[in-house]
């Protein structure tokens, strides 16, 4: 008995095992998922950010550009006379265009280098990503393995108390038939200890009557 009830402790603490990996498990899962969630929407915001805000720049420049090619054509339309200064403005405006579009090439290169660090540190939160999935796989196969472990050990469990189950029975009989055997014996000796003594009274009773009768021969 003893036996069956060491066993059930130890099941019982190797599910309140099981119960803390599961815990753990699901805690782990829970604050990777948070975690690449998190990552994911702030990755993602800061790109469209960054993409509103060089849109919004291109769309000025474009913009300053078209003024200053429509204000160059109406001036050259209205005024011949003043075409070489027209030209020197032109020559001004195209270098003030040529210095935003090379101000937007810079700043292009820079939002590129943005993008790619970002890339970079996706590629790294992906990598880590993986790894959890990989310690995730592992965490459920070594819960299998438990698992089986566990059916293992109740079944040995059940076998065991089907055997204690057996062997009580068959120390049952055992004591009964025993009982039985000391039973049979002590009246088997009674009985012989019975016959013992009608014989020694029937020889006393024998020798008695052989004595008197010699007496009177």
């Amino acid at each position: 008995m003893m036996r069956g009830v060491s066993q059930t402790s130890e099941v019982e603490k190797e599910n309140f095992v099981i119960q803390e990996l599961k815990n753990h498990l699901h805690q782990v899962l829970r604050f990777s998922e948070n975690s690449l969630l998190r990552t994911k929407q702030e990755s993602e915001k800061q790109q469209k950010a960054d993409y509103r805000a060089s849109q919004a720049r291109v769309a000025k420049i474009q913009q300053e550009i078209l003024h200053l090619r429509s204000q160059f054509h109406n001036l050259l339309m209205e005024n011949r006379e003043a075409e070489q200064a027209l030209r020197k403005k032109k020559y001004k405006v195209e270098t003030e265009i040529e210095n935003w579009i090379q101000k937007y090439d810079i700043e292009m290169g820079e939002k590129q280098d943005e993008y790619e660090e970002l890339d970079i540190i996706h590629k790294e939160e992906k990598a880590q990503l993986e790894e959890l999935k990989q310690r995730y796989n592992a965490l459920v196969e070594e819960f299998a393995q438990i698992r089986e472990e566990r059916e293992i050990i109740n079944k040995k469990k059940v076998e065991a108390e089907q055997e204690l189950t057996r062997m009580m029975r068959a120390a049952t009989l055992i004591q009964a038939v025993w009982k039985g055997y000391l039973v049979r014996s002590m009246l088997k000796s009674r009985r012989k200890r019975g016959k013992g003594k009608g014989k020694d009274k029937k020889g006393k009773g024998k020798g008695k009557g052989k004595g008197k009768g010699k007496g009177k021969k």
